[in-house]
């Protein structure tokens, strides 16, 4: 009976684990207003002021899981574990069955995410000459044309 304690400890341990593998949230960012940056860009040009010569719409592809595939593969291998062992072998077995199916389920979840999301890629020619190309999830009603400056690998209006 002590040896099932300490299994099913384990593998409460080994789900929690598994779950504690979910990716975290993304950090709180702070966008200021198009006034800010124009007011910014007399300091910042001519090395981050620019004109856009192209836009396109591409797919970016998003790698990120949300760790309830790691926590669904581990229940499921821990209850196909727990039904293949025997004896004092079930306890391995189980815990055997909640890792590996925990590290398949996130990579079923992060597979399916392999499509990507539309985002949209522009190339803008800087008042230095040099090139930059810039990605990011919304268009902002940019054109080619439209003077911008980039700033943290975004446009904003100038």
């Amino acid at each position: 009976m002590h040896i099932q304690s300490i299994a099913t400890a384990f593998v409460g341990i080994a789900i929690a684990m598994l779950v504690g593998c979910a990716p975290t949230p993304p950090r709180a960012t702070y966008d200021y207003s198009e006034t800010y940056y124009q007011q910014r860009a007399m300091y910042d040009c001519p090395s981050r002021c620019g004109v856009i010569r192209d836009v396109g719409q591409v797919y970016v592809r998003d790698n990120s899981t949300t760790g309830n595939g790691a926590a669904l593969g581990a229940v499921i291998g821990a209850v196909f574990g727990n039904a293949i062992g025997r004896g004092n072998g079930r306890t391995a077995a189980t815990v055997a069955g909640a890792v590996a199916g925990g590290f398949a389920g996130n990579a079923i979840e992060s597979s399916s995410n392999q499509d990507g999301r539309p985002a949209w890629q522009f190339h803008v020619k800087l008042d230095d000459g040099r090139w930059a190309t810039v990605t990011q999830w919304n268009n902002g009603n940019l054109r080619p044309g439209d003077r911008v400056i980039v700033h943290n690998n975004r446009l904003y209006r100038y």
